[in-house]
């Protein structure tokens, strides 16, 4: 249960700085007066709500059959 919970948040932290790298990017390249910095944000926003739950996901798959109960 604790190894898959650890991968899971290990994972989530991996996108979430990719991501934040990714803006980042977009800032010092484009600025924030640019319409394309903003969409940057918004896909990344929308990204990390996408994959946070399916990261979830994954994660309720995996940990169910590692419960006490299961066994």
């Amino acid at each position: 249960m604790w190894a898959v919970t650890g991968w899971a948040i290990a994972t989530w932290l991996r996108v979430t700085l990719a991501l934040v790298a990714a803006v980042a990017v977009g800032w010092l390249a484009l600025g924030t007066h640019s319409g394309a910095f903003w969409l940057i944000c918004a896909a990344a926003t929308a990204g990390e709500l996408y994959l946070s739950r399916q990261l979830l996901r994954e994660w309720n798959d995996e940990a169910g059959l590692r419960w006490w109960w299961t066994r």
